[in-house]
């Protein structure tokens, strides 16, 4: 739950989105109720069931400006409520319930905003501050959102036992996902279906999932299944993702059955193969497996970059539903495929366009490794390509 005053509606919204990005169903009053419902109620009810509890504390929150004796409802019913409820939860040996990560701003140095705190409040939370707010800037920054939300999100999966197998659903675009034991939510940042979503929201959403992945990898050596209802580019950054983080065994869920990173490309092939243009140059690969004329419109996008130095481009003639076993092994043979086209041109980019299954291009993501190339995911807008995702060499 996040605590604010609307005055502070900015860095609660960027609270959200981080949040979100990390597994959190976020009670927000401004997203969380709808129309008509009893917002005081739904708080009420929010304070008291919530795990964790973030207050954002300025001088608006505060009510430093408003005549004593006026209402103070972020004060006197969400913080000092949630405060009680962990005091009363508060047992040896138990993770503390909920969990408070209180953030200050505009309220001076540190021992002067919990002297500040304490005086409005009559309680001392100095304590609890695992996070201090650079006091430089208007408001909390998008680095700050991250790392309180990274905080959270782990100190939430330490008060937990680790299921056998990690169930992880990853969500950038369609209806609201449902909940799930962990559910990576990014369709409100990424623009939900029609829209490619802005590179620095992408860039958010890559650091986001490497970071839940090197906490679950920490914390829990088990298996991980992905439920992937998102753009390809996301499903691509998840799967390469995985594969870096090495005690995972992945699992990616397709409309015929779970699909598992295959040991060779079982004798799979599709049409096409790597054209080479030039000694040198990025290498541009556009695979269409469902029928969706990727190919021309990977021209209209070629015509916009440098020229390259080859270009792979691949369809399927069979129009049936592809099963697991498929998805595994072309995934397999298609980055064997870009591997010998990378030793061959040596790009500095790579380029990609697909219309694929998503579990098809989380494996070709975990396939494609230890390339010393950046690796551009584009996605449709507009009718045309747009840079989405850039993630970085893994090999120098």
């Amino acid at each position: 739950m996040i605590s604010y005053s609307w005055s502070d509606e900015a860095a609660a919204e960027l609270l959200h989105d981080e949040l979100s990005l990390r597994g959190f169903k976020v009670i927000h009053d401004r997203y969380s109720f709808s129309d008509g419902s009893r917002t005081h109620t739904n708080m009420d009810k929010a304070v008291s069931e919530c795990d964790v509890f973030i207050p954002y504390l300025t001088p608006h929150s505060l009510y430093l400006d408003q005549p004593a004796g006026q209402p103070r409802p972020a004060l006197c019913g969400e913080l000092l409520p949630a405060l009680q409820r962990r005091r009363q939860n508060l047992k040896p040996g138990n993770t503390d319930s909920p969990i408070i990560i209180p953030l200050a701003h505009g309220l001076g140095r540190r021992h002067e905003a919990a002297e500040i705190i304490r005086q409005q409040t009559g309680e001392n939370i100095a304590s609890f501050w695992s996070i201090w707010l650079d006091q430089t800037t208007g408001s909390i920054t998008q680095s700050e959102a991250a790392n309180v939300a990274e905080g959270a999100f782990e100190a939430i999966m330490r008060g937990h036992d680790s299921p056998m197998t990690t169930e992880l659903y990853v969500a950038t675009r369609g209806p609201s996902p449902p909940s799930q034991y962990l559910t990576l939510d990014a369709t409100r940042l990424l623009g939900g279906n029609r829209q490619a979503g802005q590179p620095a929201d992408w860039m958010r959403f890559s650091d986001a999932l490497q970071g839940i992945v090197a906490i679950l990898d920490k914390l829990n050596s088990s298996s991980i299944r992905v439920d992937l209802k998102c753009h390809i580019s996301a499903a691509l950054v998840t799967g390469r993702t995985l594969h870096q983080a090495t005690r995972w065994a992945p699992t990616f869920a397709s409309r015929h059955g779970d699909v598992v990173p295959a040991s060779s490309d079982l004798g799979l092939e599709l049409s096409g193969n790597f054209d080479q243009h030039n000694e040198s140059g990025d290498l541009i690969v556009d695979i269409d497996l469902l029928g969706h004329d990727v190919g021309a419109k990977t021209d209209e996008l070629a015509s916009r970059l440098p020229p390259a130095g080859g270009r792979i481009s691949l369809t399927r003639q069979n129009p049936d539903d592809l099963l697991p076993d498929q998805i595994a092994g072309l995934a397999r043979w298609t980055a064997n495929l870009i591997r010998k086209a990378h030793a061959i041109v040596q790009p500095d980019t790579i380029h990609f366009t697909q219309a694929v299954p998503a579990a098809f291009a989380a494996l070709l993501g975990y396939h494609l490794t230890a390339l010393s190339a950046n690796l551009t995911s584009y996605e449709l807008q507009d009718d045309r390509y747009i840079a989405a995702l850039t993630l970085p060499p893994t090999a120098p």
